[in-house]
């Protein structure tokens, strides 16, 4: 079964505030409650070694899956999977991917998220690409998925439920390869982030960056933060 943590890059990112308290005298954090849109995109999604070596007549080109999850408390969107596949890929081939992932505006008076994971894999295929939709019908109507992703709805609503959650997350990548992969397949690059406002705000307005790379494959995600109130001033 093909394993996605593997060749895994993980970091957790908390936006805290350093040039100003928003902190009240019994030590409750102000200003997460104000935020009016959060968005998170990928892009730059870079195949710097295909491992496949070119041999005459062959030109070394890979069969590559993009895969990508996303977790949030957001009602709704608690649970975002997608797969893509990509034919011939070369190095220092860039994949066909800008895309916004996980997109969040106020429009009355909704709870704000207070946590959002990503976890994206780029993995290689040896055999001829399969059907992604069959695939991804597959993945959501088995049992196991199904139980795991109730198990998650439950939890993200709980922040002391946050290594549970990363738990969960890794084992809905376990059912995730049983069906995307032969044992020959392997992940590129596996990437897991996860933004929260632990520890503060999310209180830096305007877009952050974020990189990963190996020697294999190299990616970007970007998470823009907006405030209404704060931008006016």
């Amino acid at each position: 079964m093909l394993n996605l943590l593997q060749n895994l890059y993980t970091e957790e990112h908390s936006f805290k505030e350093a040039a100003h308290d928003f902190t009240t005298k019994d030590g409750d954090i102000l200003g997460s409650d104000k935020i009016s849109g959060l968005e998170i995109r990928l892009s730059h999604i870079i195949i710097k070694d295909n491992k496949t070596a070119k041999i005459f007549p062959f030109p070394g080109l890979a069969k590559i899956y993009f895969l990508t999850l996303v977790v949030s408390d957001v009602e709704n969107q608690i649970i975002n999977l997608e797969l893509k596949g990509f034919e011939k890929v070369d190095d220092g081939d860039a994949l066909s991917i800008d895309k916004t992932i996980f997109y969040w505006k106020q429009t009355k008076k909704e709870k704000v998220p207070s946590q959002v994971h990503v976890m994206t894999s780029i993995i290689k295929s040896k055999q001829s690409l399969r059907d992604v939709a069959k695939i991804m019908e597959n993945i959501k109507n088995d049992s196991d998925y199904k139980d795991l992703a109730g198990k998650l709805a439950e939890f993200i609503k709980d922040a002391n439920q946050f290594s549970n959650i990363t738990n969960l997350i890794g084992t809905v990548s376990s059912i995730v390869g049983k069906h995307l992969g032969k044992v020959e397949d392997k992940p590129f690059l596996t990437w897991y982030q996860s933004f929260t406002d632990i520890d503060g705000d999310w209180d830096k307005l305007g877009k952050t960056y974020k990189h990963a790379e190996n020697r294999y494959a190299a990616m970007d995600l970007s998470i823009t933060i907006r405030d209404k109130g704060r931008e006016k001033e």
